[in-house]
């Protein structure tokens, strides 16, 4: 045989501190709840107060609201500050609710600076740190960072940031490899247990053995430098019967490979018809290049049209072998049908007989079953695999 490749908002609040003889400051550190400069640097009716109650220096010059002022509630940068509630950091930061900073993003739920931006509750001027200084009540970060609710940061985070995408997908089940079995390193075929067999096949230079633990048809396999190399494990058919008579075939998979890096690896279902003579694959994992339109002899597949099995959609081809090696035992001529999914997985249900219907639907005509089996396939590669799941089942 020869084969083809492969929240919520945190404000701070606005603590006015009275001009009193005793001219208490409102004090933090380090960009905490009031900043680093106090109420005002000239008292009651200082001379140096930066933030007064409606101006750059108060209401006044001097007086009770002078330069310096209680702190101000509308100074220069005003409630909203330079950044105001819409700046641009955005409630959810860069990395969005499940972005790849964790569950509230690289900045926090906080963003990147303050309830109201960079210069706290009364904007960068106000008493110089006003009410929550220079940082705002969270710190640098703050409640709504250096932006508003929907900064530039803000939307494009989103609720599930930049590595969200990948948040839900889902993982194939943990599964230690069976121990055991029995290891065959030459082209044999024969029982797996049960109403399982496997088979054997390689050629060329390289080296491949694979290991049948009859328990259902899980097996493992390992190869060094093939030139291609052929192990399954499922079921076998009298040869009498076409799909549809025998019934609804499917499958139950999941692996771990290694290797694969080189050349061409193929996992997934395999198999024969004759009467007329067919090799057929379903695969849906593949080694690091991508089984598509040209076979591994660099020649080209047709392209006969998409199906969509068991929530996928599969690439639909087809390859006509000219006396080349088959089940028969004699050199033939004869079509390779493939379903390529198009996005590779380790795990899953793999409904066999709708791909056969979907295949007599876009004019692809198969004989009598031969075998329907879990495989891997390996040309010109170096790897190993172990089926941790495996059965092929007709209802």
């Amino acid at each position: 045989m020869s084969f083809g490749p492969r929240h919520a908002w945190h404000f701070a609040a606005l603590f006015a501190c009275a001009a009193a003889a005793a001219l208490t400051g409102c004090a933090s550190s380090g960009g905490g709840e009031s900043g680093s400069a106090g109420t005002a640097r000239g008292g009651t009716t200082g001379t140096a107060g930066t933030g007064g109650a409606t101006g750059a220096g108060g209401s006044t010059t001097g007086g009770t609201t002078g330069t310096a002022g209680v702190s101000g509630t509308t100074g220069t940068a005003g409630v909203t500050g330079t950044a105001g509630v819409t700046g641009t950091g955005g409630v959810t930061g860069a990395a969005g609710v499940t972005g790849s900073g964790g569950v509230t993003g690289g900045g926090g739920t906080t963003g990147a600076a303050g309830v109201t931006g960079a210069g706290g509750t009364t904007g960068a001027g106000g008493a110089r740190g006003g009410t929550t200084g220079t940082g705002g009540t969270g710190g640098r970060g703050g409640g709504s960072g250096a932006g508003g609710t929907t900064g530039a940061g803000g939307a494009r985070g989103g609720s599930t940031g930049s590595g969200g995408t990948g948040g839900t997908t889902s993982t194939c089940p943990p599964a230690t490899p069976p121990t055991g079995g029995t290891k065959y390193c030459s082209n044999s075929k024969g029982s797996a247990g049960g109403n399982y067999a496997y088979e054997l096949w390689s050629s060329g230079t390289g080296m491949g053995c694979m290991t049948v633990y009859r328990s259902e048809a899980k097996f493992s396999a390992t190869w060094t430098g093939v030139d291609d190399f052929l192990a399954r494990v499922g079921l076998n058919f009298d040869q009498t019967k076409t799909p549809t008579q025998i019934g609804t075939i499917s499958c139950d998979f999941a692996e771990a490979k290694t290797g694969g890096t080189d050349g061409l690896v193929y996992v997934g279902i395999y198999g024969w018809t004759v009467e007329p003579l067919r090799e057929y694959y379903i695969l849906d994992d593949w080694g690091t290049t991508k089984p598509a339109g040209v076979a591994s002899d660099g020649t080209p597949r047709t392209s006969v049209g998409t199906i969509t099995v068991d929530g996928e959609i599969y690439d639909v081809w087809k390859k006509t072998r000219e006396n080349k090696p088959n089940i028969t035992g004699t050199d033939q001529t004869f079509d390779q049908y493939f379903s390529i999914r198009r996005t590779a997985r380790q795990c899953g249900h793999i409904s066999i007989s709708t791909h056969f219907s979907e295949w007599t639907r876009l004019g692809l005509q198969l004989g009598k079953l031969y075998e329907a089996k879990l495989l891997v396939e390996a040309q010109d590669s170096t790897g190993t695999i172990d089926f941790t799941t495996a059965t092929v089942v007709v209802r």
